[in-house]
């Protein structure tokens, strides 16, 4: 990659503080308590190098609770080994859809629980049962996103309340 395409990408960091909010450095830091201008240009241009305090303090200080989710899901090193995944901070206007969302995954919840059931009461997982665990899986992985976007929309919601 040359230099100028490496200038070119901002990391979510930056995007937040200027694309989103227009604050220059020294704006964004005047908002924050222990971060200044050398720490804050480190860390967007050293994500991977930003200490969970640093994301909470820019968190807070942006109002953008899903920096924390997106730091946990792509620069943490358990979050990316677990496969925490990222979930961007949804708009006001969403609430309805991730209500419906919610609803869809948690109405095949009964399902789910009824095969896992059968699929445990042997004590022997055979390779088509561990496919459909896998199925299973992968929705109950749906409703934590679904839970975690709902999460995020509340605690933004609630503090501008």
């Amino acid at each position: 990659m040359s230099t100028k395409q490496s200038e070119n990408r901002k990391s979510i960091y930056e995007q937040v503080r200027k694309d989103k909010l227009g604050l220059t450095r020294a704006e964004a830091t005047l908002k924050m308590n222990t971060i200044d201008v050398r720490r804050l240009e480190y860390i967007e241009k050293n994500p991977s190098k930003a200490q969970p305090a640093d994301i909470c303090e820019m968190a807070e200080a942006y109002d953008e609770p899903a920096l924390c989710s997106y730091y946990c899901a792509m620069e943490c090193r358990i979050g990316k080994d677990r496969g925490v995944s990222y979930i961007e901070q949804p708009e006001k206007a969403a609430l309805p859809i991730i209500v419906l969302k919610m609803i869809a995954s948690l109405n095949s919840t009964s399902q789910m629980k009824d095969r896992l059931i059968e699929i445990a009461a042997d004590g022997d997982v055979t390779e088509d049962e561990m496919a459909e665990f896998d199925n299973i899986r992968q929705e109950l992985d749906k409703i934590t996103d679904t839970v975690k976007a709902l999460e995020l929309w509340a605690e933004k919601s609630i503090k501008k309340s």
